[in-house]
């Protein structure tokens, strides 16, 4: 399967996403969670913890739009959200030009061997389960992203 707007294959886009961002800007996360709990939680741990600026959506087609519009650094998705799920923003979000090339990283409490071997199988950056750990979110993330770490 190719991405149909920038004709790259899936290792392709995941090498691409996965390139080495130094953190000599503010990075921009954008997590979309369904549990109004989790994304709290998630936006003061990263924000506390880095110099990082988060932005939240509480759906799939709101992630879309401001993954569109905000273009970040890198999107933290839910896996299962009603309406759309994760796969499903996931193939939306790597289909169109200006979002191909963000990369997402999977955040589930599924971890069942074939929940994860699916999510593993997509073009998503990695996978982070839940409950995750508040004290090195940001490590994950950054490890995943392959980005120079800096704590606050």
């Amino acid at each position: 399967m190719y991405c149909d707007i920038c004709l790259h294959s899936p290792s392709e886009i995941k090498q691409r996403t996965r390139r080495c961002r130094k953190i000599m800007v503010t990075q921009y996360v954008l997590v979309i969670e369904d549990n109004e709990d989790n994304r709290t939680l998630t936006k003061f741990v990263l924000e506390r913890k880095t110099d990082w600026k988060v932005l939240t959506a509480c759906n799939g087609v709101e992630g879309i739009t401001k993954a569109k519009t905000e273009r970040p650094d890198v999107i933290l998705l839910d896996f299962i959200m009603p309406d759309l799920d994760g796969i499903a923003v996931l193939e939306i979000l790597k289909s169109n030009l200006f979002t191909c090339s963000i990369p997402i990283i999977f955040m589930t409490a599924m971890v069942d061997t074939k929940s994860l071997s699916r999510l593993k199988n997509t073009l998503a950056v990695g996978v982070i389960t839940k409950p995750f750990d508040v004290m090195n979110l940001n490590f994950q993330i950054a490890e995943i992203c392959e980005w120079e770490t800096i704590s606050c």
